[in-house]
């Protein structure tokens, strides 16, 4: 895996205040694209402050994932991954892959909730269905349903400003994202146990990201590292009031490598756990990804063929929960 063609020793911090506010000077909405251009060519990943998400919302959310994650074994697997028909649910320590290596977490992957009855449900459209909810804690179903509305604002803010800055109009993805084919994982990384941990690899192995987006909140354990030119690992720990904004390989794709999907991984914490909470923003199921016109020429022809987002993404849930569907 390669990585971005810098030599970078920390995370860019952009306050992206101007994309929320409808009132901001072009000239305050330019500099915000410029900064979120240079992050992106330079790095892949940056931390967006002044999202004006409430910060006791975050704490909730926090205090959500660990209390799931307290449960016992027997009433976390009450809602595992393979009692859905569209890979939603929970998945036990170490049983995903990256890299042919278990990875050293577990988790809880939600979608769109789309009730059994929805038309798109019944006709059998692909990775669409309803989520599985925990019962305890109580408060869990509510809470997340909550981050996922803040985050699909987030998403769009965050993709008009990823347009703009590209030259584009700031509304140029949002035919793209209008049936919000997001979803969000629940992860929860314990201290890593040798004992238990035959063919385990880290917390997350080394990986891009596939989809468009992603926009992560973390507690205060750490553990992120992303990787620069000289092949050095680069913390990317929590900063209050901060998400972590990265993009995937999607946007590399659209861009014919303008922008790169950049590498990292997650280094399990030595004595104690890790939650974190990633929220993928993501084009619709059907969307044909083809390397835009802008940047392709004669020097630099199209580097991808067009492909079927949507096929692309149940591919990688069918390589990555092999085992677990089992």
């Amino acid at each position: 895996m390669s990585s971005n063609n810098s030599t970078f020793k920390e995370i860019p911090i952009i306050d992206i205040f101007s994309l929320l506010d409808t009132q901001c000077e072009t000239k305050d909405l330019q500099q915000t694209a410029n900064e979120i251009r240079n992050a992106c060519k330079n790095v892949g990943f940056f931390y967006a402050k002044n999202h004006q998400i409430p910060e006791d919302h975050l704490k909730e959310v926090i205090a959500a994932m660990k209390s799931f994650f307290d449960l016992s074994v027997k009433e976390k697997m009450k809602i595992h991954i393979s009692k859905s028909d569209n890979y939603r649910g929970y998945t036990p320590l170490g049983k995903e892959l990256t890299n042919d290596k278990y990875d050293w977490h577990e988790c809880i992957d939600f979608g769109l909730d789309l009730s059994r009855d929805h038309p798109d449900v019944i006709t059998g459209k692909q990775l669409m269905g309803p989520n599985q909810w925990p019962e305890n804690p109580s408060f869990f179903k509510s809470v997340l349903d909550r981050h996922w509305n803040f985050m699909i604002v987030l998403g769009r803010k965050l993709t008009e400003g990823l347009a703009l800055s590209l030259g584009l109009d700031k509304t140029f993805f949002a035919p793209f994202m209008n049936q919000f084919h997001c979803s969000m994982r629940v992860l929860n990384y314990p201290p890593y146990d040798n004992e238990l941990a035959e063919n385990a690899g880290d917390g997350i192995g080394a990986h891009i990201d596939y989809g468009f987006l992603t926009m992560l909140l973390q507690d205060d354990a750490g553990g992120l590292e992303v990787k620069n030119a000289a092949n050095d690992w680069v913390s990317a720990p929590r900063i209050p009031g901060t998400f972590i904004i990265n993009i995937g390989h999607m946007i590399q794709r659209w861009t014919n490598d303008h922008y790169k999907a950049n590498v990292h991984r997650v280094i399990p914490p030595r004595n104690t756990t890790r939650v974190s909470l990633p929220f993928f923003f993501e084009p619709n199921f059907d969307t044909v990804v083809v390397p835009l016109d802008k940047f392709c020429d004669k020097e630099n022809p199209p580097q991808y063929e067009p492909f079927h987002f949507g096929d692309y993404v149940e591919s990688k849930f069918t390589t990555s929960y092999s085992e677990t569907m089992k």
